[in-house]
């Protein structure tokens, strides 16, 4: 089951301590009563589209998506397993495993079944400069990039009396002048951000730059343009962000351009 949603909001899923403790407690005991594949809890259009993006073009069949509503992030089976009630959530119950920080899960699923390291440095084999700047550009992301970016976006969904014109205002000038040319530094005029090749900075990337978009602020910026349109272009994004196909922005695309095509075949 696949549905729409916006980034959630800490405030809106705040908990308890004692809500901490009754939620671990349940979890332990869930895990002890049964045993089910790894599973990534997710909801579309937040940052765990990304990650299951990855997973699609990995072409990874032993984890279970388990698609989300908002409301069932709040819902005690989710707590139970993420007390912090956010998406995304990834448990491997075989293994003890209940994590939910999308830096770590995404970390520890390509760690775990990116064996060719296709998108993410090898250690001891990439550069220490590479290796860095690919452990720098996934943290500036996902902790400034993105909350940054939704912060911005869901401001915007307000009724126009309730929203803070003075904050929308400055926020876009920081992303102009600030956030957006530091991402273009970043990539240096290089058609992804690690070189030549995609790897999963792309596709976190494609997460923010969605709402840039949305916002009318990525035109300003080519490159990251055509970044997002690589990646969205492809038929893993509709997929892992719950849209339909995006012809109008893939006009230029063919079937046998390369860097609009996923790298797996995907089922319908």
């Amino acid at each position: 089951y696949l549905y729409l949603g916006q980034a959630a909001t800490s405030e809106d899923y705040f908990l308890t301590l004692d809500d901490n403790n009754f939620c671990h407690q349940r979890y332990h005991k869930y895990r002890a009563q049964s045993t089910m594949a790894p599973t990534l809890y997710h909801v579309p259009r937040t940052i765990s589209s990304p990650i299951v993006q990855i997973l699609l073009e990995l072409g990874v069949k032993d984890i279970n998506i388990e698609t989300l509503t908002f409301a069932e992030l709040k819902s005690p089976a989710h707590l139970a397993r993420n007390p912090m009630g956010s998406s995304p959530a990834f448990t491997d119950e075989d293994n003890g495993i209940a994590i939910w920080e999308s830096g770590a899960v995404l970390t520890y699923l390509l760690e775990t079944y990116d064996t060719q390291h296709k998108f993410h440095p090898k250690q001891g084999s990439a550069t220490p400069l590479e290796r860095a700047n690919f452990l720098h550009l996934q943290q500036y992301i996902i902790a400034t990039v993105y909350p940054f970016l939704a912060s911005l976006f869901l401001q915007t969904l307000k009724p126009e009396h309730e929203q803070d014109q003075g904050h929308i205002s400055s926020a876009k000038e920081k992303w102009l002048t600030l956030l957006a040319p530091t991402l273009s530094g970043f990539l240096g005029g290089q058609p992804f951000f690690m070189g030549n090749a995609i790897s999963s900075i792309d596709f976190l990337i494609a997460k923010p730059l969605n709402n840039a978009k949305s916002l009318d602020l990525l035109e300003q910026f080519p490159d990251l343009d055509a970044l997002f349109k690589r990646v969205s272009c492809m038929p893993s994004f509709a997929k892992a962000y719950d849209m339909e196909e995006r012809t109008k922005d893939c006009s230029g695309c063919t079937k046998d351009c390369t860097e609009c095509r996923s790298l797996v075949l995907l089922p319908n």
